[in-house]
């Protein structure tokens, strides 16, 4: 056990949920009992021109454009083995005592599918240009992402024990000062949306994909070189819309127990609405949305 001490920010008898400070970031506690050998996993992780890593902050639309991703690549099959196995996660899959002995992905045969939370700053990438794999970025409207996510934090807290205890108010607080998973929302989308122009990166908004799904599978499957029929464009839309994954939403899940908490929840844009005050809306509009008014970067929080 390394001897990092585990961050738990406190207020009153509320706590946040458990974690550890790796590469600058908050990474959950039960990722890793070792902290210095996930930091040094992801530092020297070796990436294959043909790698795909789908990018997002928590709870932005990472398992649905996945989703998207591997059908693509699948000719639009849909699979029940676990997304964890045919797009594992970077980051528990290094060091967590149960992945990391079903799934090595330094061994994994190409194409390989990758998920992460990293930001752009902390996700490996090849040292030679001429190397460089692909990397599809989703970013989510902060409210509905904070809604989100305390939603998800609650559900781990039970499964895994994270240690969150605490009402909405303070979870949409800890979200705002940066101290929850990953830190700071506002860091995250700006260090990726810097790059929004790279030829090896694609920047998609969730909002945008409601809009217009069967458009942005196309814009996907154009990114990856990967030409599509129309048909195909269409079936895939269809089967990655939240109706259809959730017919599908075991293979969404860590583990096969009904109560393992899902990676999709409600899926809509606007849900925020029902969840902030006056008060707390007009602290994330100076506080979260400020921060991205010189960037060019803007979002809908309703469609």
């Amino acid at each position: 056990m390394a001897s990092s001490s585990v961050i738990q920010k406190r207020e009153g008898e509320w706590t946040s949920a458990k974690y550890w400070d790796i590469l600058g970031l908050y990474i959950p506690w039960s990722f890793t009992n070792d902290p210095a050998l996930l930091a040094d996993y992801i530092i020297n992780f070796e990436t294959r021109p043909d790698d795909v890593f789908v990018v997002s902050y928590p709870k932005s639309g990472t398992t649905w454009v996945q989703e998207i991703v591997w059908q693509i690549y699948n000719e639009g099959a849909v699979s029940s083995v676990k997304h964890v196995f045919r797009f594992p996660f970077l980051e528990p899959t290094a060091t967590h005592e149960e992945l990391a002995e079903l799934i090595d992905l330094k061994t994994l045969p190409s194409p390989r599918l990758i998920k992460s939370h990293l930001t752009y700053s902390t996700t490996p990438r090849s040292t030679n240009k001429d190397d460089q794999c692909k990397y599809i970025y989703v970013a989510r409207n902060p409210k509905d992402t904070a809604v989100s996510l305390f939603h998800f934090t609650e559900r781990l807290t039970k499964e895994t024990g994270s240690g969150y205890n605490g009402p909405w108010e303070f979870f949409a607080k800890l979200f705002i000062e940066g101290n929850v998973i990953y830190d700071f929302w506002n860091d995250h989308v700006i260090d990726w949306w810097k790059h929004k122009d790279d030829p090896n990166v694609l920047f998609l908004k969730y909002e945008d994909l409601h809009k217009d799904l069967p458009s942005h599978v196309r814009i996907i499957a154009k990114f990856l070189n990967k030409p599509l029929s129309d048909e195909l464009i269409s079936r895939i839309a269809e089967q990655c819309t939240l109706e259809g994954m959730k017919k599908n939403e075991i293979s969404y899940k860590w583990r096969d127990e009904k109560e393992s908490s899902p990676l999709l929840r409600t899926g809509v844009v606007g849900g925020w609405k029902s969840y902030f005050t006056p008060e707390l809306n007009d602290r994330f509009e100076k506080e979260v949305m400020a921060k991205l008014e010189a960037t060019g970067l803007e979002f809908d929080f309703e469609i």
